[in-house]
């Protein structure tokens, strides 16, 4: 399996000896990287990510208002896919076609219950990390309370201004391919795309990781797996 490092501008591309091992973890330690913290391999077989390191949530699809849009898993019975990365069993897995808005994609919350959804504290760690396959280029979010809606959670007032809105999360585009690929993603490069409020990144308010096809109206299918966090 490749690994790629994704710096805005360019990619750097590398062979990792290890990525072929069985089973749905992390390979283990990254020569570069140190110690990672697993968020969630989907092993258990549920849409809850693993409740480790102080965090709580689960996968859930999402998409834009399109009527003849289809998507699975909807988010009412989301489910892990069978076969994830390295031969693992499980994987998230999203695929439809019809979305001519924005798109549709897939995430998941770092602080909620069940209730309301809160902040997570990721200022300790530096990179995001997570094998991922596809058809589709995605655009990778890393939603902070700054710019989600205060309707939702978040701190943002929700306004129609142009260069005000909410949701204009910082995060990164990833060409994904047919093949399973590892991506590090260090937080230093995650960046807003430019369209609403201009909110600096603090991984102290840290509220959800989402996957969302970067162009509307595609006929999409992409899987996650192995999500980790890495001081």
């Amino acid at each position: 399996m490749e690994r790629i490092t994704i710096w805005i501008g360019f990619a750097l591309w590398a062979t990792t000896a290890g990525c072929a091992a069985s089973g749905g973890g992390d390979n283990g330690p990254d020569a570069q990287l140190g110690t990672a913290d697993l968020v969630d391999d989907l092993e258990d077989g549920d849409d809850a990510i693993l409740a480790a390191g102080g965090r709580v949530g689960n996968w859930y699809t999402f998409h834009d208002a399109t009527a003849t849009g289809t998507q699975m898993p909807s988010d009412a019975d989301f489910t892990p896919a069978s076969g994830g990365a390295d031969g693992s069993k499980f994987s998230a897995e999203t695929s439809g076609m019809g979305f001519t808005d924005w798109g549709a994609g897939m995430g998941f919350d770092l602080n909620n219950a069940g209730t309301t959804r809160g902040m997570y504290d990721a200022s300790k760690y530096k990179t995001l990390a997570f094998k991922a396959k596809g058809n589709v280029t995605l655009r990778l979010a890393f939603e902070i309370a700054g710019t989600v809606p205060n309707t939702e959670g978040g701190q943002c007032a929700p306004s129609m201004t142009a260069g005000m809105e909410c949701e204009d999360m910082h995060g990164t585009t990833i060409k994904l391919t047919a093949d399973w690929k590892e991506y590090e993603i260090p937080f230093k490069d995650l960046k807003q795309e430019g369209w609403g409020k201009v909110v600096g990144f603090d991984p102290k308010t840290a509220m959800g990781i989402s996957f969302q096809t970067a162009e509307p109206n595609v006929v999409f299918d992409f899987a996650i797996d192995d999500v980790r966090f890495y001081e």
